[in-house]
């Protein structure tokens, strides 16, 4: 095989997965090793013979192209997470009493009832989303006991009929699988509830103690303006 040759079958390759920008600049980098060769003295043939087959550079090549695809599809994801986590910080500390304001009083009633209001349009909602998960998982359970239930009546339909054997045994394959799916399933939306329910709880916690400390503030300069009189 000649170097002509070699990158003609390496291009056809190539046009499966890559732009034609790319591939000329693939086709670039590998007219660079052919020409390092020749100057060291290498033949086609032997420069070839130490770059490997067009089809194994092209697979190789769209293995890379493929996990940097990942990486950066990844890297995009983490910085939406970033920016959403940041944004909803900044959202929620809107919320949030600043006891060196002079009108902290106001705030803490404004935030008291912004909490209030909030809790009061998120309960239907959360008590509908926990009642279907709890629902979810209750025929989750059932599944399990039919199966248990249903395992000797299969073993009895498979000695009345054997024909039906191999049917009975991927049917049994495929039941495991998606019960195991499920659960999967189940598993990450209870811990995804959890987390939400978590931070919800967290943010009134975090918000009533600066309510407190508003009050006590409050007290104080009253008192302080009592003294004062």
């Amino acid at each position: 095989m000649r170097k002509d040759d070699f990158l003609e079958i390496l291009k056809d390759y190539l046009k499966k997965s890559f732009s034609e920008d790319e591939i000329m600049d693939i086709l670039r980098d590998y007219e660079e090793y052919f020409i390092d060769g020749a100057i060291e003295g290498k033949t086609e043939i032997e420069i070839i013979s130490g770059l490997g087959s067009p089809k194994e550079i092209a697979s190789e090549l769209l293995a890379e192209n493929n996990a940097n695809n990942e990486n950066k599809i990844k890297s995009k994801v983490e910085n939406l997470y970033i920016t959403f986590k940041s944004k909803c910080k900044s959202v929620l500390n809107k919320f949030k009493v600043n006891l060196n304001d002079k009108n902290h009083v106001k705030s803490r009633k404004k935030i008291s009832f912004i909490q209030i209001l909030l809790t009061l349009i998120l309960l239907p909602f959360a008590f509908g989303i926990g009642m279907s998960t709890i629902g979810f998982g209750v025929g989750l359970v059932g599944s399990i006991f039919a199966a248990i239930v249903g395992t000797p009546f299969a073993i009895s339909l498979i000695s009345v009929m054997p024909e039906v054997k191999m049917v009975v045994v991927f049917g049994s394959i495929a039941y495991i699988g998606l019960e195991i799916l499920l659960w999967q399933l189940f598993i990450a939306i209870f811990k995804l509830e959890k987390r939400a329910v978590k931070i919800y709880l967290t943010w009134i916690k975090t918000n009533q103690l600066y309510i407190n400390g508003s009050i006590k503030k409050e007290e104080m300069e009253q008192d302080g303006g009592l003294l004062d009189e």
